[in-house]
């Protein structure tokens, strides 16, 4: 499939794990291979996960791709040295767009309250050992190290009620802090999220590329993808088992569903929105 289109260009947002890859195998498919032909297209991809910097850094480096990427679920922003080209700040090979506060500013009263209120209601992914920690996340060896190197989040396995789980959000947002459920862990963070970042990276695109037709693209599978998947003009959901609580969340007449889980359903949700501008583009000629 040719993915140019005529006068548009596509800012996808798309999460990794559950959608860009498999959740168990961590197959990326031939999504590699599409961000090259996207890119040749024009378009632009942004990596939008609750992965570390370096989690992120070294999975580039495995699919040689040099995106700019959202990281922590919105703690941190970072361009491609050769995109946007607004910032004199910079972290490793990208520029810094935003950086949320460190949560370890709040760590120690999290704990103490967690000790008074919540000590059989959930683990730290910290605290966990290194095989609890390789159970849960599927990772091993370096791979599991780069994912502990959290600056704007810790992540957390709830073991308890829903009630527990709602009365924990609201001592956290006395703190200013969020809860968010992801696929595999439960992340406390800063007052960001994925879809506060979105916005962020694309008004700063839109105001970069003002003679452009920006068109935006979100790609997700889970709880954690909502407020993303919410910002842009054409969500689209992965087929996956964390779907249930995604599934009837999302009002926008644009939202797309794939039939296959990832890896193939990543590239299946892009086919099918590139089908729907042209679509529409020839409707209203």
């Amino acid at each position: 499939m040719k993915f140019s289109i005529k006068n548009v260009t596509l800012l996808i947002f798309t999460d990794i794990d559950g959608t860009f890859i498999d959740n168990d195998t961590f197959d990326k498919g031939l999504n590699a291979e599409t961000i090259s032909e996207l890119e040749q297209a024009q378009h632009l991809v942004v990596f939008n996960t609750s992965k570390t910097f370096d989690e992120v850094n070294n999975f580039q480096k495995k699919i040689k791709t040099s995106l700019s990427f959202i990281c922590e679920t919105g703690g941190g922003i970072y361009l491609a040295n050769d995109h946007l080209r607004i910032t004199d700040s910079s972290r490793g090979a990208y520029q810094v767009l935003y950086e949320s506060r460190k949560i370890n500013e709040h760590k120690d009263q999290i704990q103490f309250e967690i000790n008074k209120n919540y000590r059989e209601d959930l683990t730290f992914f910290d605290n966990l050992s290194v095989d609890e920690q390789s159970s849960l996340s599927g990772l091993s060896g370096h791979d599991l190290e780069l994912a502990s190197r959290r600056d704007f989040s810790i992540l957390f396995k709830w073991k308890s009620t829903k009630s527990k789980y709602d009365e924990f959000t609201l001592f956290l947002k006395k703190l200013k802090l969020n809860l968010i459920t992801g696929g595999r862990f439960s992340h406390i963070c800063s007052e960001h999220d994925k879809g506060r970042a979105t916005k962020l990276f694309t008004d700063k695109t839109k105001k970069f590329f003002k003679n452009s037709n920006i068109v935006t693209v979100a790609i997700g599978d889970s709880k954690n993808d909502f407020e993303m998947l919410n910002k842009v003009d054409f969500p689209c959901i992965v087929k996956s088992p964390n779907n249930y609580l995604l599934r009837d969340s999302l009002n926008s007449k644009n939202i797309t569903f794939s039939e296959h889980e990832a890896p193939t359903g990543w590239t299946e949700c892009i086919q099918k929105v590139i089908t729907k501008i042209k679509s529409s583009e020839t409707t209203n000629v």
